[in-house]
Protein backbone atom coordinates (compact mmCIF):
# COMPACT_ATOMS: atom_id res chain seq x y z
CA UNK A 1 0.00 0.00 0.00
CA UNK A 2 2.91 1.90 0.12
CA UNK A 3 4.66 2.74 -2.77
CA UNK A 4 8.55 1.83 -3.45
CA UNK A 5 9.48 5.12 -3.84
CA UNK A 6 8.94 7.82 -1.96
CA UNK A 7 8.56 10.01 -4.11
CA UNK A 8 5.07 8.72 -5.30
CA UNK A 9 3.73 8.80 -1.79
CA UNK A 10 0.76 11.07 -1.40
CA UNK A 11 -1.28 11.74 1.18
CA UNK A 12 -4.25 9.46 0.18
CA UNK A 13 -2.13 6.42 0.40
CA UNK A 14 -1.66 7.27 3.73
CA UNK A 15 -5.30 7.81 4.46
CA UNK A 16 -6.16 4.91 3.26
CA UNK A 17 -3.79 3.01 5.84
CA UNK A 18 -5.76 4.79 8.45
CA UNK A 19 -9.19 4.05 6.63
CA UNK A 20 -8.47 0.35 6.35
CA UNK A 21 -6.84 -0.29 10.05
CA UNK A 22 -3.52 -1.83 8.49
CA UNK A 23 -1.64 -3.10 11.41
CA UNK A 24 2.01 -2.70 12.62
CA UNK A 25 4.37 -4.92 11.86
CA UNK A 26 8.25 -5.56 11.65
CA UNK A 27 8.75 -3.15 8.32
CA UNK A 28 5.93 -0.71 9.41
CA UNK A 29 5.47 1.63 12.72
CA UNK A 30 2.83 4.30 13.90
CA UNK A 31 3.55 7.46 15.74
CA UNK A 32 0.65 9.73 16.16
CA UNK A 33 3.15 12.72 17.34
CA UNK A 34 7.08 12.69 17.94
CA UNK A 35 8.58 16.13 18.70
CA UNK A 36 12.34 17.05 17.98
CA UNK A 37 12.23 18.94 21.31
CA UNK A 38 10.85 16.25 23.66
CA UNK A 39 13.86 13.87 25.41
CA UNK A 40 11.06 10.83 25.38
CA UNK A 41 9.70 11.53 22.18
CA UNK A 42 13.89 11.68 20.44
CA UNK A 43 14.65 8.22 22.45
CA UNK A 44 11.66 6.71 21.19
CA UNK A 45 12.36 8.35 17.61
CA UNK A 46 16.02 7.08 17.57
CA UNK A 47 14.61 3.50 18.91
CA UNK A 48 12.96 3.01 15.90
CA UNK A 49 14.85 3.72 13.13
CA UNK A 50 18.00 1.80 14.50
CA UNK A 51 15.54 -1.08 15.08
CA UNK A 52 14.59 -0.89 11.46
CA UNK A 53 18.40 -0.62 10.33
CA UNK A 54 19.86 -3.19 12.73
CA UNK A 55 17.05 -5.97 10.80
CA UNK A 56 15.27 -5.60 6.97
CA UNK A 57 14.47 -1.76 7.23
CA UNK A 58 10.97 -0.36 7.50
CA UNK A 59 8.67 2.82 7.41
CA UNK A 60 8.37 4.88 10.55
CA UNK A 61 5.17 7.36 9.79
CA UNK A 62 4.30 10.31 11.90
CA UNK A 63 0.47 10.88 12.35
CA UNK A 64 -0.90 7.88 12.06
CA UNK A 65 -1.74 6.69 15.50
CA UNK A 66 -1.46 2.62 16.29
CA UNK A 67 -4.83 1.72 15.09
CA UNK A 68 -5.06 -0.71 18.19
CA UNK A 69 -4.91 2.79 20.21
CA UNK A 70 -7.59 4.25 18.34
CA UNK A 71 -11.15 3.76 19.52
CA UNK A 72 -14.30 3.27 17.49
CA UNK A 73 -16.02 6.52 17.52
CA UNK A 74 -12.45 8.72 16.73
CA UNK A 75 -12.54 9.91 12.93
CA UNK A 76 -10.20 7.79 10.96
CA UNK A 77 -7.99 10.62 9.52
CA UNK A 78 -4.14 12.16 9.88
CA UNK A 79 -2.65 13.82 13.10
CA UNK A 80 -1.14 16.53 11.46
CA UNK A 81 1.99 18.35 12.70
CA UNK A 82 0.93 22.09 13.29
CA UNK A 83 3.58 23.27 15.37
CA UNK A 84 6.44 22.81 13.74
CA UNK A 85 8.27 24.61 10.57
CA UNK A 86 8.16 21.36 8.28
CA UNK A 87 12.10 21.98 7.12
CA UNK A 88 13.18 22.76 10.51
CA UNK A 89 11.35 19.41 11.91
CA UNK A 90 13.14 17.46 8.75
CA UNK A 91 16.53 18.92 10.11
CA UNK A 92 16.03 18.28 13.62
CA UNK A 93 15.54 14.61 13.42
CA UNK A 94 18.37 14.69 10.83
CA UNK A 95 20.73 16.27 13.43
CA UNK A 96 19.54 13.69 15.94
CA UNK A 97 20.29 10.85 13.53
CA UNK A 98 23.88 12.29 12.67
CA UNK A 99 24.81 13.01 16.34
CA UNK A 100 23.08 10.13 18.56
CA UNK A 101 23.92 7.06 16.71
CA UNK A 102 27.06 4.53 16.73
CA UNK A 103 28.03 4.29 13.82
CA UNK A 104 26.23 7.45 12.15
CA UNK A 105 23.12 5.89 10.24
CA UNK A 106 23.23 7.11 6.26
CA UNK A 107 20.75 4.54 4.97
CA UNK A 108 17.15 6.47 5.43
CA UNK A 109 15.87 9.16 3.96
CA UNK A 110 13.03 11.49 5.75
CA UNK A 111 9.81 13.04 3.96
CA UNK A 112 6.91 15.73 4.99
CA UNK A 113 3.70 15.24 3.00
CA UNK A 114 1.75 19.07 3.33
CA UNK A 115 -2.17 19.23 4.58
CA UNK A 116 -3.69 19.85 0.88
CA UNK A 117 -6.91 20.61 3.04
CA UNK A 118 -4.99 22.82 5.35
CA UNK A 119 -2.28 23.61 7.35
CA UNK A 120 -0.05 20.70 9.15
CA UNK A 121 2.03 18.62 7.49
CA UNK A 122 2.83 14.54 8.23
CA UNK A 123 6.25 12.63 7.92
CA UNK A 124 7.40 9.26 6.89
CA UNK A 125 11.15 7.64 7.37
CA UNK A 126 11.97 4.80 5.41
CA UNK A 127 15.78 3.31 6.96
CA UNK A 128 17.18 0.55 5.06
CA UNK A 129 18.78 -2.38 6.46
CA UNK A 130 22.02 -1.40 7.16
CA UNK A 131 25.34 -3.64 6.43
CA UNK A 132 27.47 -2.00 8.52
CA UNK A 133 24.74 -2.87 11.89
CA UNK A 134 24.57 -2.78 14.70
CA UNK A 135 23.74 0.94 15.31
CA UNK A 136 22.90 1.82 18.85
CA UNK A 137 21.39 4.93 20.62
CA UNK A 138 24.18 7.32 21.91
CA UNK A 139 21.53 9.75 23.96
CA UNK A 140 21.55 8.92 27.24
CA UNK A 141 23.18 7.29 29.13
CA UNK A 142 22.33 3.17 28.61
CA UNK A 143 23.33 3.33 24.72
CA UNK A 144 20.99 0.20 23.43
CA UNK A 145 20.96 -1.58 20.26
CA UNK A 146 17.50 -2.59 19.27
CA UNK A 147 16.62 -5.21 16.89
CA UNK A 148 13.04 -5.32 15.63
CA UNK A 149 10.37 -8.15 14.87
CA UNK A 150 6.59 -8.25 14.36
CA UNK A 151 5.68 -7.25 17.53
CA UNK A 152 7.97 -3.96 17.09
CA UNK A 153 11.02 -2.96 18.52
CA UNK A 154 13.00 -4.76 21.07
CA UNK A 155 16.79 -4.27 22.69
CA UNK A 156 19.66 -7.33 21.56
CA UNK A 157 20.47 -9.57 24.43
CA UNK A 158 23.97 -10.77 24.46
CA UNK A 159 23.82 -13.13 22.21
CA UNK A 160 21.83 -11.84 19.21
CA UNK A 161 24.60 -8.55 19.43
CA UNK A 162 27.51 -11.21 19.38
CA UNK A 163 25.84 -12.88 16.22
CA UNK A 164 25.34 -9.18 14.64
CA UNK A 165 29.56 -8.24 15.74
CA UNK A 166 30.75 -11.73 13.79
CA UNK A 167 28.50 -11.00 10.58
CA UNK A 168 30.15 -7.90 10.56
CA UNK A 169 33.77 -9.12 10.97
CA UNK A 170 32.85 -11.87 7.99
CA UNK A 171 32.55 -9.24 6.46
CA UNK A 172 35.03 -7.19 6.95
CA UNK A 173 37.39 -10.33 6.52
CA UNK A 174 36.04 -10.53 2.71
CA UNK A 175 36.75 -7.21 2.21
CA UNK A 176 40.20 -6.98 3.37
CA UNK A 177 41.02 -10.39 1.45
CA UNK A 178 40.03 -8.63 -1.56
CA UNK A 179 41.99 -5.39 -0.65
CA UNK A 180 45.23 -7.68 -0.12
CA UNK A 181 44.66 -9.62 -3.37
CA UNK A 182 44.17 -6.99 -5.58
CA UNK A 183 46.69 -4.72 -4.29
CA UNK A 184 49.54 -7.92 -4.35
CA UNK A 185 48.49 -8.53 -8.60
CA UNK A 186 49.11 -4.51 -9.09
CA UNK A 187 52.43 -4.33 -7.63
CA UNK A 188 53.42 -7.81 -9.00
CA UNK A 189 52.45 -6.36 -12.89
CA UNK A 190 49.20 -8.81 -12.60
CA UNK A 191 46.67 -6.54 -14.34
CA UNK A 192 44.09 -6.62 -16.91
CA UNK A 193 45.95 -4.03 -18.74
CA UNK A 194 49.51 -3.47 -19.35
CA UNK A 195 51.06 -1.97 -16.23
CA UNK A 196 54.56 -1.87 -14.67
CA UNK A 197 54.47 -1.39 -11.11
CA UNK A 198 55.68 1.60 -9.51
CA UNK A 199 54.20 4.42 -7.52
CA UNK A 200 50.79 4.92 -8.01
CA UNK A 201 47.24 5.32 -5.92
CA UNK A 202 44.30 2.48 -6.06
CA UNK A 203 40.43 3.38 -5.46
CA UNK A 204 38.56 0.33 -4.89
CA UNK A 205 34.62 0.47 -4.56
CA UNK A 206 33.23 -1.74 -3.24
CA UNK A 207 29.81 -2.94 -2.51
CA UNK A 208 28.60 -4.99 0.22
CA UNK A 209 26.06 -6.71 -2.63
CA UNK A 210 29.71 -8.22 -3.97
CA UNK A 211 29.71 -10.86 -0.99
CA UNK A 212 26.23 -12.25 -1.86
CA UNK A 213 25.66 -15.44 -3.59
CA UNK A 214 24.24 -14.25 -6.81
CA UNK A 215 26.09 -10.77 -6.65
CA UNK A 216 26.89 -10.76 -10.47
CA UNK A 217 25.14 -7.35 -11.73
CA UNK A 218 24.62 -6.01 -15.43
CA UNK A 219 27.90 -3.88 -16.10
CA UNK A 220 26.59 -3.20 -20.05
CA UNK A 221 27.70 0.29 -20.18
CA UNK A 222 25.21 2.92 -21.57
CA UNK A 223 24.62 6.67 -22.03
CA UNK A 224 26.56 8.58 -23.90
CA UNK A 225 29.87 7.31 -23.52
CA UNK A 226 28.69 3.96 -23.74
CA UNK A 227 32.07 2.94 -26.40
CA UNK A 228 34.13 4.30 -23.78
CA UNK A 229 32.95 2.63 -20.55
CA UNK A 230 34.24 4.35 -16.80
CA UNK A 231 36.26 7.45 -17.43
CA UNK A 232 39.70 6.85 -16.22
CA UNK A 233 40.81 7.95 -12.57
CA UNK A 234 41.77 11.34 -13.67
CA UNK A 235 40.69 14.96 -12.75
CA UNK A 236 38.80 16.61 -15.81
CA UNK A 237 41.42 19.32 -16.46
CA UNK A 238 44.56 18.20 -18.18
CA UNK A 239 43.82 15.71 -20.49
CA UNK A 240 41.18 13.03 -21.95
CA UNK A 241 39.73 10.89 -19.25
CA UNK A 242 37.64 8.35 -21.62
CA UNK A 243 39.38 5.04 -23.04
CA UNK A 244 38.21 2.44 -24.89
CA UNK A 245 36.11 -0.33 -23.45
CA UNK A 246 36.80 -4.05 -23.99
CA UNK A 247 35.18 -7.24 -22.17
CA UNK A 248 37.55 -9.39 -19.81
CA UNK A 249 36.59 -12.85 -17.86
CA UNK A 250 36.36 -10.45 -14.70
CA UNK A 251 33.74 -7.65 -16.52
CA UNK A 252 35.06 -4.62 -18.58
CA UNK A 253 38.59 -2.95 -18.38
CA UNK A 254 39.13 0.36 -20.13
CA UNK A 255 42.95 1.55 -20.19
CA UNK A 256 44.81 3.74 -21.89
CA UNK A 257 48.92 4.52 -22.08
CA UNK A 258 49.92 7.18 -20.09
CA UNK A 259 51.63 8.30 -23.11
CA UNK A 260 48.50 9.19 -24.78
CA UNK A 261 48.04 11.81 -22.06
CA UNK A 262 51.53 13.30 -22.40
CA UNK A 263 54.27 12.04 -23.43
CA UNK A 264 56.85 11.74 -20.67
CA UNK A 265 59.84 9.09 -21.92
CA UNK A 266 60.92 7.60 -25.06
CA UNK A 267 59.98 3.85 -23.65
CA UNK A 268 58.98 0.72 -26.37
CA UNK A 269 56.43 -0.12 -23.41
CA UNK A 270 54.68 3.05 -22.48
CA UNK A 271 52.92 2.73 -18.58
CA UNK A 272 49.18 2.57 -18.45
CA UNK A 273 46.40 3.59 -16.31
CA UNK A 274 42.88 1.46 -15.88
CA UNK A 275 39.80 0.70 -14.59
CA UNK A 276 38.60 -2.78 -14.33
CA UNK A 277 34.37 -2.75 -13.72
CA UNK A 278 34.03 -6.45 -11.94
CA UNK A 279 30.95 -8.68 -13.08
CA UNK A 280 29.60 -8.25 -9.23
CA UNK A 281 29.97 -4.65 -9.34
CA UNK A 282 33.52 -4.12 -7.71
CA UNK A 283 35.70 -1.34 -9.03
CA UNK A 284 39.39 -0.64 -9.23
CA UNK A 285 40.62 2.24 -10.52
CA UNK A 286 44.75 2.87 -10.69
CA UNK A 287 46.69 6.28 -11.35
CA UNK A 288 49.99 6.68 -11.69
CA UNK A 289 50.83 9.76 -13.89
CA UNK A 290 51.41 11.94 -11.34
CA UNK A 291 53.27 9.55 -9.54
CA UNK A 292 55.94 9.55 -12.75
CA UNK A 293 55.74 12.23 -14.67
CA UNK A 294 58.70 13.80 -15.33
CA UNK A 295 56.78 17.13 -15.54
CA UNK A 296 56.35 16.71 -11.64
CA UNK A 297 59.02 17.18 -9.32
CA UNK A 298 60.36 14.27 -7.35
CA UNK A 299 58.70 12.08 -5.22
CA UNK A 300 56.03 14.87 -4.63
CA UNK A 301 51.78 15.05 -5.49
CA UNK A 302 50.12 17.94 -5.07
CA UNK A 303 47.51 17.51 -2.11
CA UNK A 304 44.71 19.38 -3.95
CA UNK A 305 45.67 17.72 -7.38
CA UNK A 306 44.34 14.07 -5.57
CA UNK A 307 41.47 16.31 -4.39
CA UNK A 308 40.68 17.62 -7.43
CA UNK A 309 40.82 13.64 -9.09
CA UNK A 310 38.67 12.43 -6.36
CA UNK A 311 36.02 14.66 -6.85
CA UNK A 312 35.59 14.52 -10.29
CA UNK A 313 35.97 10.61 -10.85
CA UNK A 314 34.29 9.60 -7.53
CA UNK A 315 30.44 10.94 -9.06
CA UNK A 316 31.22 8.61 -11.76
CA UNK A 317 32.08 5.36 -10.24
CA UNK A 318 29.37 5.52 -7.52
CA UNK A 319 26.85 6.81 -10.15
CA UNK A 320 27.28 3.95 -12.43
CA UNK A 321 26.63 1.63 -9.66
CA UNK A 322 23.60 3.76 -8.57
CA UNK A 323 22.00 3.16 -12.32
CA UNK A 324 22.40 -0.41 -12.18
CA UNK A 325 20.49 -0.31 -8.59
CA UNK A 326 23.35 -1.92 -6.49
CA UNK A 327 22.38 -0.97 -3.04
CA UNK A 328 24.50 0.14 -0.70
CA UNK A 329 26.55 0.92 1.23
CA UNK A 330 29.75 1.58 -0.89
CA UNK A 331 33.02 1.15 0.88
CA UNK A 332 35.28 3.10 -0.85
CA UNK A 333 38.95 2.18 -0.49
CA UNK A 334 42.19 4.51 -1.10
CA UNK A 335 45.81 2.99 -1.37
CA UNK A 336 48.81 4.21 -1.62
CA UNK A 337 51.32 1.59 -3.59
CA UNK A 338 55.26 1.54 -3.68
CA UNK A 339 54.74 5.35 -2.77
CA UNK A 340 56.84 5.20 0.32
CA UNK A 341 58.85 8.57 0.98
CA UNK A 342 56.58 10.43 -1.22
CA UNK A 343 55.07 13.97 -0.19
CA UNK A 344 52.22 15.98 -0.52
CA UNK A 345 52.25 19.75 -1.29
CA UNK A 346 49.64 22.27 -0.57
CA UNK A 347 51.44 25.29 -1.74
CA UNK A 348 54.47 26.75 -2.69
CA UNK A 349 56.10 27.15 0.92
CA UNK A 350 54.66 23.52 2.76
CA UNK A 351 55.44 20.04 2.37
CA UNK A 352 53.94 17.28 4.40
CA UNK A 353 55.81 14.83 6.03
CA UNK A 354 57.08 11.40 4.16
CA UNK A 355 54.78 8.60 3.55
CA UNK A 356 55.82 6.21 5.75
CA UNK A 357 54.92 2.53 4.24
CA UNK A 358 55.34 1.10 0.76
CA UNK A 359 51.55 0.35 0.47
CA UNK A 360 49.27 2.63 2.31
CA UNK A 361 45.41 1.70 2.43
CA UNK A 362 43.54 4.59 3.83
CA UNK A 363 40.66 4.11 6.51
CA UNK A 364 37.35 2.92 4.59
CA UNK A 365 34.83 5.30 3.38
CA UNK A 366 31.53 4.49 3.90
CA UNK A 367 28.66 5.37 1.58
CA UNK A 368 25.67 4.73 2.74
CA UNK A 369 24.01 6.63 0.54
CA UNK A 370 23.81 7.75 -3.27
CA UNK A 371 22.37 10.96 -1.45
CA UNK A 372 25.69 11.37 -0.04
CA UNK A 373 27.36 14.82 -1.82
CA UNK A 374 30.61 14.39 -3.45
CA UNK A 375 31.92 17.23 -1.92
CA UNK A 376 31.54 15.31 1.70
CA UNK A 377 33.20 12.47 0.24
CA UNK A 378 36.25 13.89 -0.65
CA UNK A 379 36.48 15.79 1.97
CA UNK A 380 36.78 12.44 4.65
CA UNK A 381 39.62 11.03 1.78
CA UNK A 382 41.17 14.35 2.32
CA UNK A 383 41.66 14.20 5.96
CA UNK A 384 42.50 10.58 5.59
CA UNK A 385 45.23 11.38 3.42
CA UNK A 386 46.12 14.66 5.17
CA UNK A 387 46.96 11.78 8.27
CA UNK A 388 48.73 9.14 6.37
CA UNK A 389 51.26 11.79 5.22
CA UNK A 390 51.85 12.90 8.69
CA UNK A 391 49.59 15.75 9.05
CA UNK A 392 47.60 16.73 12.18
CA UNK A 393 44.05 18.39 12.73
CA UNK A 394 41.88 18.76 9.80
CA UNK A 395 43.66 20.31 6.64
CA UNK A 396 40.42 22.86 6.12
CA UNK A 397 41.13 24.17 9.40
CA UNK A 398 44.09 25.55 7.04
CA UNK A 399 42.87 25.74 3.86
CA UNK A 400 39.70 26.96 2.23
CA UNK A 401 38.19 23.96 -0.15
CA UNK A 402 38.83 24.47 -3.72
Amino acid sequence: MIPPSLDDLSVEDLRQLVETGVPEKQELEFKRQLDPRNKSHKEKFLAEVTSFANTTGGDLIIGIPDPEDVDEEDEADLWWITDYDRDKYKLDWENLIRTSTDPRLRTHEIRTLPNPDGTGFVAIVRVQASTVSPHRVTLGSKKPFYGRNSAGKYQFDAGQLREKFIEQYSLREEVEGFLTDRIAKIRSGDTPAPFEPGPCMVLHAIPATAFNLRAEIDISSSGSNASNGLPLFHRDKGGQTYSHARRNVDGIVNSQDIGDFRKTSEEDEPQSEYVQIFNDGRIEAVHSFHFRSEFSEDDKIGFWTLYEILFDRLPDYTGFLAERDVSPPIFLYLTFVDAEGFVTTSDKNRDSKKLDREVATLPVVTLESYERNAKEVTKEFMQHIWHAFGELGDPFDTYEEP
